[in-house]
């Protein structure tokens, strides 16, 4: 049985919670209560952490922006403010992807082990050699800035063919962008008005027989630009 840790950093998070909740289920596999509180700890400060870094990439995104308006002329408006970060839960210790790979590791010796019983707790590796076999792929990107100032999305293209990007102004509402062959791809999109900004959010999902989707879409990324 080949297993597997997500390697992106909302997908881990989403991985331990699922194995966390799931695994009371299974008390069959012995696992240990001391590691499973140790890693709900551990997901409880990765949340936090998480929540974090996303609000300062917003505010560092802000300010980019805000410099840009600075260089180029316009009215600056208000100054993005340094954002309210949540409570910081208790303070672990580093290592938490080992503890969870550990972790997997006693349940996959467990005689009480089956296939099914994996796939439910999500510790199952998905083969993503073969397209017929990535179901449940899941593309991961970064969205960087090009050279002009308009969003670089930065992509890897595997065993697919390509890739279709939705677009979205709000998080929630998407609609297509684009598809793209051959990575990276560059939102030509206009800018915002002089003196102004934006948030553009993104999710993409990997193409075969040139337009139908392959498995999941990736989770949202977002970037500040400005006019």
């Amino acid at each position: 049985m080949i297993t597997f840790v997500n390697k992106t950093e909302e997908g881990f998070q989403e991985q331990l919670d699922n194995f966390l909740t799931k695994a009371a289920s299974y008390p069959n596999l012995g696992l240990s209560a001391t590691k499973l509180t140790n890693l709900r700890k551990d997901w409880e400060l990765n949340r936090s952490l998480i929540q974090c870094t996303k609000s300062g990439m917003t505010y560092m995104n802000g300010i980019y922006a805000f410099k840009n308006i600075l260089r180029k002329g316009g009215n600056l408006g208000i100054m993005p403010t340094i954002p309210e970060l949540p409570p910081i839960p208790a303070i672990t210790n580093g290592g938490m992807e080992k503890r969870f790979r550990d972790i997997i590791q006693d349940a996959v010796r467990s005689p009480a082990m089956t296939l099914a019983i994996a796939k439910d707790l999500g510790i199952v590796a998905t083969d993503t050699s073969s397209k017929k076999n990535a179901v449940d792929v899941k593309p991961s990107f970064k969205i960087k800035y090009s050279s002009g100032g308009h969003p670089l999305i930065v992509w890897k293209k595997g065993p697919f063919e390509g890739i279709e990007i939705q677009k979205s102004n709000d998080g929630i509402n998407f609609s297509k962008l684009d598809r793209d062959y051959k990575p990276d791809y560059i939102d030509k999109s206009d800018l915002p008005a002089p003196a102004t900004a934006e948030v553009w959010f993104y999710r993409i999902i990997y193409l075969v027989n040139e337009t139908e989707h392959q498995g999941q879409w990736s989770d949202v990324q977002k970037i500040s630009v400005g006019g």
